[in-house]
């Protein structure tokens, strides 16, 4: 968990205010205004410091947190909007 993640794709918002992501095969994904938050603090950050920022901003705990941060970031690897 140490390895630095980089954000991919970009974010786009549709003509009916939807938040898009877009990977590099354009693939566009309509997401929750938390998906975007996160994508957004994967530049440069490793999990471990994007889970700690989440915790901060949201006041709630790193344990409750991780679950869905987690799969949030998994997600996103898994279609290539972090590397």
């Amino acid at each position: 968990m140490g390895e630095k993640l980089k954000r991919m794709g970009q974010m786009l918002r549709g003509e009916d205010g939807a938040l898009l992501l877009v990977n590099e095969d354009k693939q566009v994904f309509k997401v929750h205004e938390v998906v975007v938050v996160v994508w957004e603090m994967c530049e440069k950050r490793t999990e471990d410091e994007v889970l700690k920022e989440v915790a901060s901003q949201s006041g709630l705990s790193l344990e409750q947190v991780k679950p869905a941060v987690s799969e949030i970031i998994a997600k996103l690897k898994e279609v290539k909007l972090v590397g």
